[in-house]
């Protein structure tokens, strides 16, 4: 599948620069259904008023031809120099971040900018050659902060890096922006399935009005939800489709629900792995998840 072009727009959203990224096709059904998030970076001078990216695009299918490569001229490496200085430009609630800055101030800190606004300095970004190997550091310091501030405060992704703020080697100083795009890789065959008529109407119409009149098969559901699915779910649905049921009904063979089930449980209880040990052959989740999503797909559709 290849995802969209975009254009890199400025605060007056003037393009500068289009690209285009191509995702590695997938083949196996298992591998399909997922979000992708598809994001940019660019280098801005530090007096420029933008502080973000615009992306968008449109989806181009799979079957598409792909845009040739073009032949990309060598040129000599040149030694990369460390950066002067750099700090995350964060973004959140103004008092909510003030009250934080006084609860980290070691390192890493947060602290106040005079033109940045709210800041995140670091030890941790000392390596870095330029803004954009800062991102995903700060992000992580970012995540590691929010996580502490969820179990002790019971906030809830309380701020985030909004750019990046640094100097490099010439003392330049300069603005790291960033903006991304969420992308659904969907699958095919589950929408020809759905529109693949049950009765008198489609399939999805269909187990749209079952869930209305059956509070079992809009349980079920229920346990799948509206996104991916964890080990947690996974060994869910097995265990309210029930591990005989579907022996009986001929949805798997015996040998794949204890594998797949045992896989959940292990991840289940993590806190105490020696008691739940995985298969000699674990599936990955990717293939947890399809196998749990045809047993709920096949039992529902028995009570079509």
């Amino acid at each position: 599948m290849t995802a969209p072009a975009f254009a890199r727009k400025g605060a007056k959203g003037r393009a500068i620069r289009r690209e285009s990224t191509t995702m590695e096709k997938v083949s196996r059904e298992d591998e399909v259904n997922k979000r992708v998030d598809v994001s940019a970076t660019v280098t801005v001078p530090a007096e420029h008023p933008a502080r973000s990216l615009s992306i968008t695009g449109t989806p181009t299918p799979s079957t598409a031809p792909s845009v040739p490569q073009q032949p990309v001229a060598q040129q000599k490496a040149v030694p990369s120099q460390l950066i002067r200085y750099a700090a995350a430009v964060l973004e959140g609630q103004s008092d909510m971040l003030e009250g934080i800055a006084r609860c980290f101030v070691n390192d890493p800190q947060i602290k106040k900018h005079d033109s940045e606004g709210w800041i995140l300095e670091s030890s941790e970004f000392a390596s870095c050659t330029t803004g954009e190997q800062i991102f995903p550091i700060a992000d992580d310091i970012v995540s590691r902060v929010n996580s502490i501030l969820a179990l002790y405060c019971g906030a809830t992704s309380t701020f985030s890096v909004q750019h990046i703020y640094w100097v490099n080697a010439e003392g330049k100083p300069l603005r790291q922006i960033r903006g991304s795009m969420c992308v659904n890789v969907f699958s095919s065959k589950g929408l020809a399935q759905l529109r693949s008529i049950r009765g008198i109407q489609p399939l999805g119409s269909a187990v749209l009005q079952t869930m209305i009149i059956n509070p079992v098969v809009r349980e079920a559901l229920s346990l799948h939800g509206e996104s991916e699915l964890s080990w947690s779910q996974v060994y869910d649905i097995i265990e309210f489709v029930d591990a005989d049921g579907i022996v009986k009904a001929g949805y798997a063979t015996r040998k794949k629900i204890d594998a797949v089930r045992q896989t959940a449980n292990h991840y289940r209880h993590l806190g105490n792995p020696k008691n739940c040990p995985l298969p000699s052959n674990p599936p990955t989740l990717a293939l947890g998840t399809e196998f749990a999503r045809n047993l709920l797909r096949r039992w529902i559709s028995d009570r079509l």
